[in-house]
């Protein structure tokens, strides 16, 4: 089975299209989405619509619980809080419905999907280090687990004998030897933070035990102006052709 794995799209419609399209070209049986559909961008019910269509399973993002009035935004900063306000007076009574479904948390054919962390998904924690990452193999059991929240693309190996170390890689391929494991974070669809402004998101063969990255550009200035005219922060639309 070969399964697209995105996270972090954001509201952004044209990056989410984008990566649909490359998703198809690769002939992929299963797209499975780490959450954080709405929040920053100016398409939240087209971007929910398209990912019920076509992921076979969606976990909860801390943005998506935030516009379900779940999670508080207090903690969030001025410009996030800004967008969510905006986004929960757009969102349609069934795009809400479909969030409100989502689990943090899910498990298919030995796979662990989460938006945040394994330890304590709901609570909206960050793997941003390998001690992070180290202490998070701990709280699943499956060969790999795959994150987002970061918006950074990281991969993260444990070998047979429980050493961890950062794969700075493109690509991983988990040994067969017993105990090997890898937790991996898949980037962001709409709104990259890696320096790179290409949408992220990864492809794992699960009978060959490889993931690999895939970046894909996308209609960049088209997004930008829609959220001009929504009248979004302008932090959050230049980050957008800076990948920050």
């Amino acid at each position: 089975m070969r399964y697209a794995i995105i996270s972090d799209i954001h509201a952004n419609l044209e990056a989410l299209q984008a990566v649909l399209d490359d998703i198809d070209k690769n002939k992929i049986d299963e797209v499975l989405c780490l959450g954080d559909i709405v929040g920053y961008g100016a398409n939240p019910n087209e971007c929910v619509e398209l990912v019920s269509e076509r992921c076979r399973v969606c976990i909860k993002g801390n943005h998506d619980a935030a516009a379900l009035d779940i999670l508080s935004t207090l903690q969030f900063n001025i410009n996030a809080k800004i967008a969510i306000e905006w986004t929960v007076k757009e969102l349609k009574t069934k795009n809400l419905n479909f969030l409100s479904a989502l689990p943090v948390h899910e498990t298919i054919n030995d796979i662990t999907l989460v938006h945040s962390t394994p330890y304590e998904p709901g609570m909206w924690y960050y793997i941003s280090s390998l001690e992070e990452a180290a202490f998070n193999f701990k709280h699943f059991s499956t060969p790999v687990c795959f994150t987002g929240h970061t918006h950074l693309p990281m991969i993260v190996e444990m070998d047979s004998s429980g050493d961890t170390y950062l794969n700075k890689k493109k690509e991983v391929a988990i040994e067969n030897n017993a105990g090997s494991r890898i937790l991996v974070n898949v980037g962001s669809v709409g709104q990259p933070r890696d320096r790179n402004p290409k949408s992220s998101y990864g492809i794992f063969d699960s009978e060959k035990n490889h993931f690999h990255y895939r970046r894909v550009a996308y209609d960049i200035e088209k997004t930008q102006a829609k959220m001009r005219k929504i009248k979004m922060p302008e932090f959050l639309i230049n980050r957008l052709s800076e990948g920050r």
